[in-house]
C-alpha cells in the first residue's frame, strides 16, 4: 500500500434528498483529502441527484441508474473506482473529520490487511448519539483481526460506512455485493473477504449510522428466516473453503444467527417455528446460547413468561 493511498468513497443514493449532501459535505471536510466521490443514483424520485449535480466539485462522479438495489449501485461505484482504498458511504450517514485519517494509519501500520475499519456512532434526529460497544479484544490499540469470526460472535465490530477495502480485493470479481438482497447484502461481503485477508480495525468512533430514518432496512426487516448470507457461509463451511483455523467460530456464528432467528420467531409468536430451528443440529455450535433458546421456547410452550 502507497503512503499517501488515493480514496475513492462510494455512495448509494435512493431518495435521500435531505441528507445526502451533509453525507458528501463529511466526505469533503475529511483531514485527509478524498480523490473522488462517486455518487451512484438508484432511481430517485425526490430530486436527490439534482442536489448532488449541484455542488461544485470536481471530485464528485454522479452516475444514474434504473432503481436496481444497494448492491448493483455499490458494484457499479467499485467498477469506477479508481482510488488504491474504496469507501462505502450511506447517503443519509456521515464521516467524521478524521476518518480518512485513521484509515491511512491503519493501512501504514497493517499494509498486509485486505479490510480497515474504525468504531461508529448510533446517532438519532434528536440529538442522541450512541457508541456500538465492541468485544474487549478490539479495545485500545489498533488491532488486526485474523480471527474474524470469533469476534463478530462476540459483538458486530464495523459497518458498511466504517470502513474501507483495498481496490486489489476487487480484482476478484466475485468480491461483490449480491444483488437483489436488503439484508445481509454486506455482512456476506465481509465474510468472503476475511476468510482470505486479515481486517485491521482502529476502536475510535469516526463515522455516524443515522437510525432514524424511514424504511431502512435495518430499521423494518423481520429476521424470520435465515439470511442469505449465512446460508452462503454454511456451504462455503461444508465445502472446506473456510480456512481451517475459523472453522469452529464460523460455525459457532451460524449457530447464533439461526438461533437469534428462532427468537424472532417466538417474538411473533411462532412457537413451533422458533423450536425447528432451535433444535436443529447447526445450533450446536453455540451450546450455551442453544440451551436459553430453548429454555425461553419451553417456556413460551408452557405459558411459564415471557422470554429473556
Amino acid at each position: 500500500m502507497t503512503r499517501t493511498p488515493k480514496f475513492s468513497v462510494v455512495i448509494p443514493l435512493y431518495n435521500k434528498s435531505a441528507f445526502v449532501v451533509e453525507a458528501i459535505a463529511s466526505v469533503q471536510a475529511q483531514i485527509y483529502p478524498v480523490t473522488e466521490i462517486i455518487v451512484i443514483d438508484d432511481g430517485s424520485t425526490d430530486g436527490g441527484a439534482e442536489r448532488v449535480e449541484a455542488i461544485a466539485d470536481p471530485r464528485i462522479s454522479l452516475y444514474r441508474q434504473a432503481n436496481a438495489g444497494v448492491s448493483v449501485a455499490r458494484n457499479r461505484g467499485i467498477e469506477a473506482a479508481c482510488g488504491d482504498l474504496v469507501c462505502f458511504l450511506d447517503a443519509d450517514d456521515r464521516y467524521l473529520p478524521g476518518f480518512l485519517q485513521a484509515i491511512v494509519d491503519l493501512a501504514d501500520s497493517f499494509p498486509g490487511a485486505g479490510m480497515y475499519a474504525t468504531g461508529y456512532f448510533r446517532f438519532w434526529a434528536d440529538g442522541r448519539r450512541r457508541v456500538i460497544p465492541v468485544s474487549p479484544a478490539l479495545r485500545g490499540r489498533d488491532k488486526l483481526v485474523k480471527d474474524f469470526y470469533a469476534v463478530w460472535c462476540k459483538s458486530p465490530f464495523l459497518y458498511t460506512v466504517s470502513l474501507a477495502i483495498r481496490r486489489e480485493v476487487f480484482t476478484d470479481g466475485e468480491m461483490r455485493f449480491p444483488p437483489g438482497e436488503r439484508l445481509g447484502e454486506d455482512q456476506d461481503l465481509w465474510f468472503r473477504i476475511a476468510e482470505r485477508y486479515a481486517i485491521a480495525y482502529a476502536e475510535s468512533p469516526l463515522v455516524e449510522y443515522r437510525m432514524d430514518v424511514y424504511g431502512s432496512a435495518t430499521q423494518t426487516g423481520k429476521v424470520l428466516d435465515v439470511l442469505p448470507c449465512y446460508r452462503r457461509l454454511e456451504e462455503r463451511l461444508a465445502a472446506g473453503v473456510v480456512p481451517h483455523a475459523m472453522r469452529r467460530s464460523a460455525r459457532k456464528l451460524l449457530a447464533s444467527h439461526l438461533l437469534d432467528v428462532a427468537r424472532f420467531r417466538l417474538g411473533e409468536g411462532d412457537v413451533r417455528g422458533g423450536w425447528n430451528l432451535a433444535a436443529d443440529n447447526r445450533t450446536g455450535g453455540n451450546p450455551l446460547y442453544r440451551l436459553r433458546t430453548i429454555g425461553a421456547l419451553c417456556c413460551a410452550a408452557f405459558g411459564f413468561g415471557r422470554a429473556r
